[in-house]
């Protein structure tokens, strides 16, 4: 697998509708759920989605006269590339800046804050490395 990279917002746009469609999707359907926001060209889709052929995200096969794409990187590695290099880059590392960032900038309320705090002590129960 190629190293990853970060996706333009055009390719990531596409990407988002595959990881929700699903591997074995076309290229019809791809447009007809990103039609649903805002008209998109056959042509500039079928280079978005050999751009990401080429980035190592998809993979594709010919079916009849459909061509279909299978997703090489899965939704949830992309994430944790996307939020480690975003925590690294802005946030020195430290989740705790990236939280109070968010906090005291009114991006998340105290109830946002409960719920985490939940997710944390829910999903550190018994580690002994915490």
């Amino acid at each position: 697998m190629k190293k990853l990279t970060r996706l333009p917002d055009a390719e990531l746009e596409v990407m988002k509708v595959v990881w929700q469609k699903g591997s074995g999707v076309s290229t019809s359907e791809i447009k007809q759920e990103l039609d649903k926001q805002r008209t998109w060209n056959v042509s500039a889709l079928q280079t978005l989605l050999n751009r990401l052929i080429d980035r190592g995200f998809l993979t594709s096969y010919k079916k009849g006269k459909n061509k279909l794409y299978d997703i090489i990187v899965e939704q949830e590695n992309y994430l944790a590339f996307e939020n480690g290099s975003f925590l690294k880059k802005v946030n020195e590392n430290s989740v705790t800046k990236l939280v109070a960032s968010l906090y005291h900038s009114r991006c998340i309320s105290k109830k946002d804050l409960k719920e985490l705090a939940e997710f944390i002590e829910k999903n550190t129960e018994g580690d002994e490395n915490v």
